[in-house]
């Protein structure tokens, strides 16, 4: 991981997310699937540069596998996105922005041949950052939200930079 990257100035909001995370989180049962628990590894991490920032998620929900890999970053127009790559063979288009302290991606899923559903995701930090709440919520009518996830991910701490055998 290549930590000493730093965000450009733009993009520091996103800055707290490098390192790796421990995640776990409950799926409640609802028109985006059955109830289930969620368990991954994610990454954050910049391109050299500072410009897009790479998240890496591999994990479970319940038995079936769950990976990504998505790019963070901000397009010429200005509009901060995130593009997603699901391990099914789907994609995402996000939008991203800060909302009371906290980063809120939206979309849109699409599950079969149903209405699509908007999505929002609303992360926030906790514990001096080294905690990251997550809280996703659906609406078919862009009013009305049900929160259908929740996850809670805690941050890999670095070993100590101590010699072995000194």
């Amino acid at each position: 991981m290549h930590s000493s990257i730093k965000a450009a100035p733009d993009l520091s909001l996103l800055e707290p997310l490098v390192g790796k995370w421990h995640t776990e989180g409950q799926q409640h049962e609802g028109p985006l699937g059955p109830a289930s628990p969620f368990v991954a590894v994610e990454t954050y991490e910049w391109l050299d540069g500072g410009h897009f920032l790479i998240h890496r998620l591999e994990g479970r929900f319940g038995r079936q596998p769950a990976a990504c890999v998505e790019i963070l970053g901000k397009k010429d127009d200005g509009k901060l996105f995130a593009e997603t790559f699901y391990n099914d063979g789907n994609t995402n288009s996000w939008t991203w922005a800060e909302v009371d302290h906290a980063i809120v991606l939206s979309g849109t899923w699409s599950k079969g041949a149903g209405q699509p559903h908007q999505i929002r995701l609303t992360l926030r930090f906790v514990e001096a950052g080294n905690t990251l709440e997550g809280k996703w919520e659906q609406s078919s009518d862009s009013d009305a939200w049900h929160t259908f996830m929740e996850t809670r991910a805690t941050k890999a701490q670095p070993l100590p930079n101590a010699s072995v055998g000194a």
